[in-house]
C-alpha cells in the first residue's frame, strides 16, 4: 500500500490567506473582556463570553474563534447594541491534510516530489477523483492510486479555517466600537462531587469535606474564567450514543481525602429554580483534557448515628431449606444535614483513626442530593463481628388457600465485639399482614414492613421470635 502523507507547503498557506475573497474580522481570546462558565452535572456547560469589536459602517463578517468545537449550534446567542444580525453559522471544517484533500476532489492540483534521477523537486499536475481510503488521481489520461508527493495549492478551499469558528454577519449604520455578548451551550463539560468523612473515636460525629471535580473535554481552554457549578437535575434530550461514549471516556477525578490544602473555595449555594448554584470566589483556568479539583464548601462537623441493619425479603410460602450460615448486617450511618448548605449527590469515602493513631479507609457509599435539615443515610459496608441467622419455624395455610397463611420465624443475633451494638431487623411481608405474636414489640410498622431495634450486649446473643398472619390477595 502506498505511503500517504499529505503535507502543506508554508508558502501555499500564506498565498491562500492573501487571496481570501473577503476578509473576516477575527475575534479570538485576546478580544475577551469577560468569560464566565456554568457547568452542569450532566456533561453540559453554558458559556458567556464578552468580546470587544470595532465595526465599520455597513456589513461586517466576524469570526469568533477560541470557542468550543462541541458547541450546540442552535443554542448560540449574540447580543449587543448598535447593530443587527443578518446571519450566523458555525464552521466545523478545520484545516488538516485530509480535509484539504477532500475539498480538492474534482479539481486539478499540483504535487511536489523529488525526482530520484535528477535529485531535484518537480511539480506533477493531476486531478483528484476520490479520497475514500486512498487518493485516486487522473494524470496523463491514466488513473492512479496513491499520492505522488506533497500537495501544493494556490489557495485554500473556500470556507476552510485553521480553527473552528462562529461566523456572524452583522450590519451597522455607523462606525462603532462595541461589546458583543456571545453565549452558547456546549457538551464536554461536567462536574461531580466527592466527599471525605472522618469519623471520631466514638463514631458519634464526622468531619465532612467536599470537593467539586471539574472535567473539560470540550476541545477548548477556559482561562481566567468565572465559574459557577449547578447542582440538580436539568432535563435534556437523549444524547447520541457517540456523545455518551465520549463522556464516559473522560478522565475520572480522584478524591484527595483529608487534604486541607485547597486552591479555591465556592461561595455558599444560591437557589435558582430547581437548582443550586455554587460560585467560585476566584477565577481559574480549566484546560481542555483536564480534570481539576476545588473545594466546594468548608469542612462540616455533623452528628452521626450508627446502627446495623438486616432486611429480609417477603416469603410467599414454606422455605424448602432453612439457612445454616448466618449473614452479616449492613452498617448504616445516618446524619441530618444541618450544615446550612445543600449537599449535591456524590461519592462519600469514610475514614477512621485506629488505636495506632493512623487513619484508615473503612468504606464508601453514594450520597443522594440532600437539602438542608434532611436526613441522609450511608451504607459503607457490613459488620464483621455481628451475625444474623433467621429460620422459619412454622408455616400453615388456611385450608387450601395458599394466599392465606401463618408463618413463624426465629432470628438469632450474635455480637462477638467487645462493645454493644444496635441491630435493626426489618421484615417485609408480601400482602396484608397481622403480627400475632412477637417476643419484642416492633419499634415501627410501616406499610408492609415491621421493624425491630435490639441492643445486643458485648459478647452476647439475643433471639427475636414472631408469628405473622398474611393474606396475599
Amino acid at each position: 500500500m502506498p505511503f500517504i502523507r499529505p503535507l502543506l507547503c508554508a508558502s501555499a498557506i500564506l498565498m491562500a490567506s492573501s487571496l481570501s475573497a473577503k476578509a473576516d474580522m477575527t475575534l479570538d481570546a485576546s478580544h475577551q473582556k469577560n468569560l464566565s462558565l456554568t457547568i452542569y452535572q450532566n456533561g453540559l456547560g453554558f458559556v458567556r463570553d464578552l468580546r470587544e469589536a470595532i465595526l465599520i459602517k455597513g456589513e461586517n463578517i466576524l469570526a469568533f474563534e477560541d470557542i468550543s468545537p462541541r458547541v450546540l449550534p442552535d443554542s448560540l446567542l449574540i447580543s449587543g447594541t448598535g447593530f443587527r444580525i443578518n446571519e450566523r453559522r458555525f464552521a466545523f471544517d478545520v484545516l488538516n491534510p485530509q480535509v484539504l484533500l477532500e475539498k480538492s476532489v474534482g479539481q486539478e492540483v499540483a504535487f511536489l516530489r523529488m525526482n530520484p534521477v535528477t535529485g531535484k523537486e518537480e511539480l506533477i499536475k493531476a486531478k483528484i477523483l476520490s479520497t475514500q481510503g486512498q487518493v485516486i488521481l487522473e494524470r496523463d489520461g491514466h488513473i492512479e492510486v496513491g499520492q505522488p508527493g506533497r500537495l501544493v495549492l494556490d489557495k485554500l478551499p473556500e470556507g476552510l479555517r485553521s480553527r473552528p469558528a462562529l461566523l456572524a454577519n452583522l450590519e451597522t449604520g455607523i462606525d462603532i466600537k462595541t461589546d458583543l455578548a456571545l453565549a452558547y451551550l456546549t457538551n464536554g463539560l461536567s462536574w461531580n462531587t466527592s466527599y471525605s468523612a472522618e469519623l471520631n473515636d466514638s463514631g458519634t460525629s464526622m468531619t465532612l469535606r467536599s470537593w467539586a471535580n471539574l472535567t473539560n473535554t470540550s476541545g477548548v481552554d477556559y482561562n481566567n474564567v468565572e465559574l459557577s457549578l449547578a447542582a440538580g437535575n436539568v432535563k435534556r434530550r437523549t444524547q447520541p450514543r457517540a456523545q455518551r461514549m465520549l463522556l464516559k471516556s473522560a478522565p475520572q477525578a480522584m478524591s484527595m481525602a483529608m487534604d486541607g490544602a485547597t486552591e479555591s473555595m465556592a461561595a455558599p449555594a444560591q437557589a435558582l429554580g430547581g437548582l443550586h448554584l455554587y460560585g467560585l470566589l476566584k477565577p481559574l483556568d480549566l484546560n481542555n483534557k483536564e480534570t481539576k479539583q476545588v473545594a466546594l464548601m468548608p469542612a462540616q462537623t455533623l452528628k452521626t448515628k450508627r446502627v446495623l441493619v438486616k432486611r429480609f425479603n417477603p416469603v410467599y410460602g414454606a422455605l424448602p431449606e432453612q439457612p445454616v450460615t448466618p449473614s452479616h448486617p449492613d452498617i448504616e450511618l445516618s446524619f441530618t444535614n444541618d450544615s446550612q448548605q445543600p449537599l449535591p449527590d456524590g461519592l462519600v469515602r469514610l475514614y477512621r483513626k485506629h488505636s495506632d493513631g493512623k487513619l484508615y479507609f473503612i468504606g464508601e457509599d453514594q450520597l443522594k442530593q440532600t437539602p438542608n435539615d434532611v436526613k441522609a443515610i450511608l451504607h459503607p459496608g457490613k459488620s464483621f463481628d455481628v451475625t444474623v441467622l433467621r429460620t422459619q419455624t412454622k408455616f400453615t395455610t388456611a385450608g387450601f388457600e395458599k394466599h392465606n397463611f401463618e408463618a413463624s420465624y426465629e432470628v438469632v443475633i450474635k455480637n462477638a465485639k467487645k462493645t454493644a451494638e444496635t441491630v435493626r431487623i426489618e421484615e417485609t411481608f408480601p400482602g396484608e399482614w397481622d403480627l400475632k405474636k412477637s417476643s419484642l414489640e416492633p419499634s415501627k410498622k410501616l406499610g408492609k414492613r415491621a421493624v425491630w431495634e435490639l441492643e445486643i450486649p458485648p459478647g452476647a446473643q439475643q433471639t427475636l421470635s414472631y408469628q405473622v398472619h398474611v393474606r396475599t390477595r
